[in-house]
Order: structure tokens, then sequence, then C-alpha cells
């Protein structure tokens, strides 16, 4: 997807209280240091999901699920995803990982984990086999979409709007995933936006830059990760010194303090749209390298409440879906 016009970006005003999506990459478990296979696809963690739905239910959070093609054909997958969705308290997207989404056609490799990188009529038909088998499961078919890896590409926009796609999630702000073959969103900011208005939102993840240096964070971030400064850690040493740190809204690999602040920086800066996500395989230890003990799944909860007290509490934030936000943007522009 292309960077957007100035004209394309989605603003709420900033007298409208700050509002809050929780998107939940809800997939197989597999080991991210291992090549990509298709035999990956046990999905045994999502017993355990209402570990984190407690809290969603709590503070009247009504999350994504964007779901892949092992969650909706094992019932150990969407059993309790039905019950939760039948009851109101969840949204269902899709979430397409090719490797292990029919048809099988393709090598399995790096370069096709990205599925924008297929070609244009396979990566249509996977996602609308992942589509078909969802609304048998769920009674509906998804109208929000977040490409597996974030990885969009050339035929993506259209080919959502060709499948009746209202709102993409799969934008990864200042994260740049070239040098496997995937998309480049260095240039991308996580202001929302129209990939087609109003047909197509774009809402990215809250990827940004907080610290004294943050106006200019993506400039020393890039600079401060050149390999020929690896070694000094150079990264490390300008977020231990407050001066510039990347964070991402996710309890996976960022604590409390870093959320807090990049949230009352963007804050303060105007934006009114936050993005908080995560994978499904963390609610249950040993699922994915941020949580491998008993220890790190408490951490890990105690984040996503701690958060929420947060922006619920002292921002004076309130929850939202993507439909209730692709509703509100488009009022602003009729």
């Amino acid at each position: 997807m292309l960077i957007p016009l100035s004209s394309d970006y989605c603003h709420l005003p900033l007298s409208a209280k700050p509002r809050l999506m929780v998107v939940i990459d809800t997939e197989e478990e597999f080991d991210w240091s291992k090549d990509f296979s298709r035999s990956n696809v046990s999905v045994k963690g999502m017993r355990h999901i209402e570990r984190i739905q407690v809290l969603f239910d709590r503070y009247g959070i009504t999350p994504v699920y964007v779901v892949d093609y092992p969650i909706v054909s094992d019932p150990d997958g969407y059993s309790l995803l039905q019950e939760i969705h039948a009851s109101g308290r969840c949204l269902i997207g899709a979430h397409l990982h090719p490797w292990v989404s029919p048809p099988y056609v393709e090598d399995v490799s790096r370069y096709n984990s990205f599925p924008g990188n297929l070609p244009a009529i396979l990566e249509a038909k996977k996602l609308s086999l992942l589509c078909e088998r969802i609304g048998e499961r769920f009674g509906t078919r998804p109208t929000i979409y977040k490409a597996g890896r974030y990885g969009v590409g050339p035929h993506t926009a259209q080919t959502l709007l060709d499948q009746g796609f209202e709102v993409d999630l799969s934008v990864c702000p200042y994260m740049d995933y070239s040098n496997e073959g995937g998309p480049d969103f260095s240039k991308n900011s996580f202001t929302p936006y129209w990939v087609s208005r109003p047909r197509l939102l774009e809402i990215p993840l809250t990827v940004g830059f907080s610290g004294v240096l943050r106006r200019w964070g993506s400039r020393v971030h890039r600079l401060a990760s050149l390999r020929v400064l690896e070694s000094c850690r150079a990264v490390g040493i300008l977020a231990r010194l407050g001066l510039v740190n990347k964070v991402w809204l996710s309890p996976e690999g960022f604590v409390s303090s870093e959320h807090v602040q990049l949230t009352q920086e963007l804050f303060n800066d105007g934006l009114r749209v936050f993005s908080f996500a995560f994978h499904s395989p963390s609610v249950e230890p040993g699922n994915t390298p941020y949580v491998t003990s008993q220890q790190d799944l408490n951490c890990f909860l105690s984040r996503c409440e701690r958060y929420f007290d947060f922006f619920l509490g002292k921002l004076g934030g309130c929850p939202a879906t993507p439909v209730e936000l692709r509703r509100d943007f488009s009022a602003l522009t009729t």
C-alpha cells in the first residue's frame, strides 16, 4: 500500500476522547526462529484465550481477533472464540499466513511468507478460502484484514476492495522488512488514512518514537541501527539516555512505562486513535519468545492491565473498534 496523500489522512478533533483499539493476531504456534512449515498448525494455546478476554470484559473493550486458517480449522482454535463472538464480546477479522493457507501451490519460503508477494490470483484465492471458512465458523464473512507478517503488496488493496473488506490493519509504521523481501513501512506513520475513500480505511499499528529527540526519531534511529554501530549498541544507549526509543504499543517486548510515555507524547501531538496489539500464542507460556514462563505471562497480563488503567482512566480515553472508527471517519468526510 502506498504512502497516502496528506488529504487522505484521518484525524479526530483534538477535543475528542482518545480511542483505543485492541487487535490480536490469532494464529498457530510455531518457533519464530525456525523456517516456515506447513506442518505447524497447532492451536492448543487458544484453550486459554479467556486469560486475556476476561481483562477485555472488565474494561469494556471489544477486541478484534484476526484469525488465520489453522485457527478456523481446529475446534481448539475456534470453539471459545465462537462463544465470545456470539455474546458480542469481540469482532472477527482475517489474518492470512500463506504457508498454512490453501491452496498449497507456492514454495514455502521466507519471501512467500509475505502474502503480498504472491501472484495476485493466488493471494486473492487464499484470502477468499480463509474468508469462506471464517463465515462458516462465525456466521459472517470478515470485513477487517491484517496481513500475516504485515505482508501487504502491490495487489493487496484491490484484492481487499474486491472481496468487500472495509478496514485494513496491516501497516507497521517505521519498520522495514525489505531485507527479507517484505514491505518497507519506514515512511509510514501511525495516523489512519483512506486507501480508497470511503470504502477502505487503513488503521496502522501504533509504533512511534519517544524521548527528547523523538521528532527526529525515524532518522536518528535509522542511523543508530546502521551495522557499523551495532557493536556499540547505539540503539539501546539512545533509549536508556531518554533520547530516542522506538516503541510498539504491545505487551510483547515493551513495558508499561514505555507504553504510557509513547501514548502521552503522541496524544500531546494530537493523535486520537491508538492500536494495541499482540499475538494470541502469548497467552500460554512457551509459544512465543515474549512469554516463556509463568512469570512472563504474569508480566504480560499486568502490562495489559496497567495500560488499560492508564488509557481509560488517567488519559480519559474510551474503547473503540475498527468498525466504529471507520464510521466516525466517514461521518467527518461527508
